[in-house]
């Protein structure tokens, strides 16, 4: 699972919350999808943060139709607007990353399935041999 650095969700929320309110789970949702599934984080995770972004006057809470909602707030809209052209340029840079994660997933993909249409009998056979090659090639990416 792809994580952020320490300190980096806040400032994706920020961006996030820069188009409008937003639910946990429409933050959640969004994030997931600008990491093209990547990274999905879990409520878990984010809710401390909007907790410390809160208690920062960085977002408060409002209510639209029924729903728990977070916004900027003024200093929230400061930080934004000091820093959008650099935080875009890393998300585009980021977001070009992921792209080309996708053929890397189907590769891992085609991978696990040739696995699992093994038999069970060559699967035992050959199991040592499938974890040494799977990491031998994780050892070979860590050295690049």
């Amino acid at each position: 699972m792809e994580r952020f650095k320490k300190g980096t969700l806040k400032y994706i929320i920020l961006m996030i919350l820069n188009t409008g309110p937003k639910g946990v789970y429409d933050i959640k949702k969004y994030i997931k999808e600008i990491s093209f599934g990547f990274y999905n984080p879990s409520t878990g995770v984010l809710y401390p943060n909007l907790k410390n972004m809160l208690n920062e006057n960085l977002i408060k809470e409002t209510n639209v139709k029924g729903k728990r909602k977070f916004v900027l707030t003024d200093e929230g809209k400061k930080i934004v607007d000091e820093n959008i052209k650099k935080w875009k340029s890393i998300f585009e840079r980021r977001s070009k990353k992921f792209e080309k994660m996708d053929q890397i997933r189907d590769i891992i993909q085609k991978i696990m399935k040739n696995i699992i249409l093994m038999d069970d009998e060559r699967f035992e056979k050959n199991f040592e041999k499938i974890i040494e090659i799977i990491n031998d090639a994780n050892k070979k990416i860590e050295n690049l």
